[in-house]
């Protein structure tokens, strides 16, 4: 990283708000936290529910939280015919349920959801996605909550299920980078998987680390460094231009630690699991006119860039700065062949670069990595807020 460098729906009880809102139905509702329903893993996997047809065996992840004790919960009814206007649409979801425990919590999976014509011309076939319910009901209290699925066809999707993390992803086993002065070592154990959730653990504890070339010699002997953290990359996958959602939790400010979440050229996708070096063999030298070197960084958080969107340019980087807290939020990055923007929370954070600015927009290939650093132009962490955690619960690529 240089060194300039989802859906979530929360209502209060008793109220509606519409599609992104709770509806309560029932005498009993009190002032406990409000049900939520969490969508993980993006749009149903293998088929696309926007493009018609039929669409079933789709393989998608609720999660709720602070439902009624012993409430039961299924997934009913997704209102086809209402979003698309047509009673003639067809739409119906399989009934499941699940008994919530007393943690408040829990899962569906699996489920199957068809929409648009079932092939005898009685339906009409749908042109946009349909707004699903999940119903919880204790007996005296129903609640339900809607969840959508986002438009666009889904190439890449991973909600951390497991206790590890899936091969669709490596993890970083080295030094950070040299040539900004970082002070890590990346190693496989500051990476967890657990309850859906990946985390990212750094902490003061020194361990020996160096780095090496692509033949597996040792190209920066190994040192000790005081802290541990960890990095993970996509393996193999990469993409050009659509929207990555992630719902990510950063560390406090004042940890001064170093936490990303970027992207990276292909072309530096073999090297970068070696070495942070750029210039090195496939990887271009960055910051460097003509050479090829792609980099942005969507929510990369320093000193006082706490946090900012960056985007590198042949001989500069640009940054434009929006707030971070310690909270759960949903970052939407969005790339086109003329612009790249963010939003937080379904909110725009002004942040953006476009062709029309004068910025050169990268138009070839490029892979998320999520990392925490330390040192150099990150600054010496606290180590009285050691250790500081990064954690991202799900990610999701999309493509019109």
């Amino acid at each position: 990283m240089a060194i300039r460098r989802v859906v979530m729906i929360v209502a209060g009880m008793g109220l509606i708000l519409g599609l992104g809102g709770l509806v309560v139905v029932g005498t009993t509702a009190s002032a406990q936290t409000a049900p939520s329903i969490r969508l993980s893993g993006g749009t149903p996997k293998p088929c696309s529910i926007n493009r018609g047809t039929v669409t079933d065996d789709c393989s998608i992840h609720v999660k709720g939280s602070n439902w009624p004790k012993s409430s039961e919960v299924n997934v009913v009814e997704c209102n086809a015919a209402i979003l698309s206007g047509d009673p003639n649409a067809c739409d119906s979801a399989q009934q499941m349920s699940v008994t919530v425990p007393s943690s408040g919590r829990f899962s569906l999976k699996d489920f199957t959801i068809v929409l648009g014509s079932i092939g005898d011309g009685s339906c009409t076939t749908l042109t946009r996605p349909p707004t699903c319910y999940v119903r919880a009901s204790d007996g005296g209290e129903t609640a339900l909550a809607p969840f959508s699925f986002p438009a666009g066809r889904t190439i890449f999707s991973d909600d951390f299920s497991g206790t590890s993390l899936d091969p669709a992803w490596t993890v970083i086993d080295r030094h950070g980078e040299y040539a900004q002065g970082e002070t890590e070592c990346n190693v496989p154990g500051a990476v967890s998987v657990a309850g859906n959730i990946l985390s990212i653990t750094t902490t003061a504890q020194s361990a020996t680390c160096g780095d090496f070339n692509l033949d597996g010699s040792v190209r920066q002997p190994p040192t000790t460094w005081p802290y541990t953290t960890g990095d993970v990359q996509w393996r193999s996958f990469n993409f050009t231009y659509g929207t990555v959602t992630y719902r990510a939790k950063f560390p406090a400010q004042s940890t001064s630690t170093w936490p990303a979440i970027w992207f990276l050229g292909s072309n530096c996708q073999a090297t970068n699991p070696h070495t942070a070096d750029t210039g090195y063999a496939s990887c271009p030298k960055i910051e460097k006119p003509g050479s090829g070197y792609r980099e942005i960084d969507t929510t990369e958080c320093y000193q006082s860039e706490w946090c900012q969107l960056a985007l590198a340019q042949p001989s500069s980087f640009p940054v434009c700065q929006y707030p971070v807290d310690t909270n759960w939020h949903t970052y939407t990055f969005t790339w086109t062949s003329k612009s790249i923007s963010m939003s937080m929370d379904g909110q725009p954070t002004g942040c953006s670069f476009t062709s029309a600015g004068g910025y050169r927009i990268p138009h070839k290939p490029m892979f998320m990595l999520i990392q925490t650093q330390t040192g150099g132009s990150g600054l010496t962490p606290v180590d009285s807020q050691l250790p500081a955690v990064l954690q991202v619960s799900d990610v999701t690529v999309t493509q019109p």
